[in-house]
Formats: C-alpha cells, structure tokens, sequence
C-alpha cells in the first residue's frame, strides 16, 4: 500500500503538480464551433496590468531597477499557477475558448504508454490535461500558449540577454525542457509541442520589447518596444502592447505540428486527425511563411517534417 501511494504521489507531482508542467491543446476538433475574439480584452488587461505594476513601483520609489520591474510584473504574467491575468484567462468567460474534453479530442484512447498526463483513467480531466482553444486576432491558439509565452519566454529572455547565454543557448534549454518534463517524453502527457517552442520564443521576444534595450532577434526591423521607460527615477508606460504582434501560426499546433515518442502514438494521432478529414500541416504554404519568417531560428522553432517520432538525443543537431 505505501509503495503504491508512493508511486502515485510520484506520478502526480511529474504529471500535473510541477508548476513547469503545461498541458496540451487539441487545434484540430470541433472546428465547426466559432470562438469570438478576445484580442482588445486581453491588450486592455495587459496593459491595465503593466500601469498598475508601473504605480507600484514608483510609490516605492525604485529608482527604476529593472529587475524590480520585472518581479513586479510577473505577478500578472506568468503561468496559471503564479500570474494573476492567467488565471483571468482561465476562468473569465469573457474570453472565449472553445473547450474539447479528452474524448472528444485527437488523443481520445490515450494509454499510458502514450502518456501519463493524459493516458491514466483517473488523470484524464479536461482541467488538467487539455486547454480550451481562444482566438486573438486571426488567430487561435491554445491558452497553454499564453503560459508558455509568459513563463517560458522570460526563461528565455533571462537565458538569453540577462545571463549572456546567447539565443541558441535559449533556444537549446527550452527543448530539451521541453523532452524531459513540459510534455514531450511518456512520463508527461507524451506531446512534444513545437507550437509551445513557438509561445516561448515569442514571449522572449516580448519581455525584450518591454525595454528594448536590445535589437529584437529577428532585426531592429522587428522592433516594437519600448513599452515602458524611466524618466526622473520613474518608470513610464509609452506605448500599448497589441499582442495581435506577437501571435502566429508557430503557435497552432495544426500548423506547427507535435511530434510524440513512439510509432505507435504517431499512428494514433494520424489516424485521428484523419478521421476528421485533415492533415498536420492543414496548410503548407503558412508553414512556409513561418519558416520564412524565422530564417534560420526556425530549425530551433518550426516543424518542417510533420508529425513524427521524436528523436530525444538528435533532432535538433545542427
């Protein structure tokens, strides 16, 4: 009895109680049902969030140390477990999602050899393994994006520009995170998602604009910041976020395609997307643009094989 509670307990802390863990995103089921925009709500409370954030930290006078900023306003964006907008996102039915429970989902029938996230009976809860589906602009998305993109992305950006590890340092970590304990290996949910590579990339790219002290990743051409500024040891907002900039089709997942570490799991989400009379990519020519996009960055970022096994020691050899 203690040895199987043992096990349990393990299994929930590496499945679902990790605050790193995400769950995962269905963008090919139920596509007939429209989800309405959320863009100008979620661009109104990011930016309600970065004053409010801005006001604490002149009251405390800061002197405008930037990593106070930072601290203060991970408070509002960061994952469901630490930021306040993401738990708005969640449960605010103004932002409309289209929901897709496990059965009714690409990964209906999952076992644990698939996953365990998402292939244990008493695991299997649409709260804890699948987000709902939200549109921002011309865009859908998983809400898991937004915490990735969030959460993993100032990992990124601290990798990257704060420790002086360079991009594809970033980028390098962020994978193999991702194999090891965000999804993509069995002992997780047994989805490696591109399309979360995708939402932590641009999220870097986000919390660089936030000051813009450096060119974005992409070119100066690519720069939109900064949103906020210090003037006579005060931080000030300049210019609005429209994350509308930010959201693109590395982040659909029907676009930018998982990858999953067995044969037999790859036929299973085939025969599935399949049978709802689609393939991954469901459009070539976006994936194009996407790897356009990315130049060489999309090797670490953009899924050009399709779904696929993932190889855990060589896939990203370069």
């Amino acid at each position: 009895m203690l040895k199987h509670i043992a096990l349990t307990s393990m299994i929930l802390s590496l499945s679902l109680g990790s605050p790193l863990k995400a769950a995962e995103t269905d963008q090919f089921s139920k596509l007939e049902q429209p989800v309405e925009d959320s863009a100008e709500l979620l661009n109104s409370k990011v930016n309600a969030y970065i004053e409010k954030s801005l006001l604490v930290l002149n009251q405390k006078n800061h002197s405008c140390e930037e990593k106070d900023l930072y601290k203060e306003l991970r408070k509002y964006f960061n994952n469901h477990l630490k930021g306040i907008l993401m738990k708005e996102i969640l449960r605010d039915s103004r932002f409309d999602k289209r929901p897709i429970s496990l059965d009714e989902s690409i990964f209906k029938g999952w076992t644990p050899w698939d996953g365990i996230g998402m292939g244990l009976p008493f695991l299997k809860s649409t709260d804890l393994v699948l987000t709902g589906v939200m549109r921002v602009g011309d865009q859908t998305i998983g809400t898991d994006k937004l915490e990735h993109f969030w959460g993993q992305g100032f990992y990124y950006f601290t990798k990257n520009y704060l420790d002086k590890k360079g991009t594809i340092r970033a980028l390098k970590v962020g994978i193999a995170k991702e194999k090891i304990y965000l999804g993509g290996n069995k002992i997780g949910n047994g989805v490696f998602s591109y399309g979360d590579l995708g939402a932590n990339f641009n999220g870097m790219r986000f919390w660089n604009h936030m000051l813009q002290k450096r060119a974005d990743v992409l070119g100066a051409d690519h720069d939109i910041g900064p949103y906020v500024v210090c003037e006579n040891n005060n931080w000030k907002q300049v210019k609005a976020v429209d994350f509308r900039y930010y959201i693109d089709d590395s982040m659909d997942e029907s676009i930018n395609c998982s990858k999953f570490p067995s044969k037999s799991t790859v036929r299973k989400v085939q025969l599935a997307i399949k049978a709802r009379h689609l393939s991954c990519p469901v459009d070539q020519k976006r994936l194009d643009t996407m790897i356009s996009k990315y130049g060489e960055l999309s090797h670490w970022i953009i899924n050009e094989e399709g779904i696929g096994e993932l190889r855990y020691t060589k896939e990203f050899k370069k």
